[in-house]
């Protein structure tokens, strides 16, 4: 995104592999905080395809929400920009080239370009003026997150309070909980917060997590409702 805000056409990726290798490891031999990291055993795991195509290979769900989430952005962007992954390995990134870095560099760097001219150093004032402003803002988002956690949670609790009955619930009772469900999706679906793109592949399950509900064409209200309510604990546990 910075690259995108800079202008710049051209924007080349490496080390991206966002998967294992062959060994299992997650990053590469020297890394400085080690080649595996404690509790990623635990990460569900699934197969993608590889970086040119080239068979399949393991990765996690949360580097394959990242990976998600920058096809997204390129996809959005390739007007914009052309998007070359020069990782060679790893996982594919759909909407890139997939060129090696030196060719990248054979391809793209054919003119000399100006020497960048670093922007003036901001005086103390307005350093501190600026300063305020983000404390402000990080304070205020802080708060916004701990609300939606704690509504989150209090809907969790009420769901699984819901789903441990070994009853049906008066139809009337599970219409009140599915539009407290539905007003909490506005509420997240309606905040600047919430929607900056960074919790974009949790929203995107919880498309799924609906739509396989809806794939059932459950007529009967009572049972649809129950069905919902399963499928969006199961999002909320996610």
């Amino acid at each position: 995104t910075l690259a995108l805000a800079l202008g710049f056409k051209n924007i080349i990726m490496i080390g991206q592999d966002l998967a294992f290798d062959e060994k299992g490891n997650s990053h590469s031999k020297g890394f400085d905080f080690g080649e595996k990291f404690s509790g990623e055993e635990n990460i569900d795991k699934l197969k993608v395809p590889a970086y040119a195509g080239k068979g399949e290979v393991l990765t996690h769900i949360t580097w394959n929400d990242y990976r998600i989430k920058l096809e997204y952005l390129f996809a959005c962007n390739d007007q914009k920009a052309k998007f070359y992954n020069a990782t060679e390995g790893g996982a594919r990134i759909n909407f890139t080239e997939e060129l090696s870095f030196k060719e990248c560099c054979e391809k793209l760097l054919t003119k000399e370009k100006p020497k960048f001219e670093l922007p003036k150093s901001l005086t103390k004032n307005r350093s501190d003026k600026l300063l305020v402003k983000f404390k402000e803002k990080i304070q205020k988002d802080q708060e916004n997150a701990k609300r939606f956690l704690d509504d989150a949670l209090a809907l969790k609790q009420i769901l699984e309070n819901i789903l441990s009955k070994d009853f049906i619930l008066p139809l009337e009772f599970l219409e009140k909980v599915y539009q407290n469900i539905e007003n909490f999706n506005h509420s997240l679906d309606e905040d600047e917060f919430i929607q900056d793109e960074v919790l974009r592949g949790a929203f995107a399950y919880r498309g799924k997590m609906i739509a396989d509900v809806l794939k059932l064409h459950i007529q009967d209200k009572t049972h649809f409702i129950t069905a919902y309510i399963k499928a969006y604990h199961e999002w909320l546990l996610y």
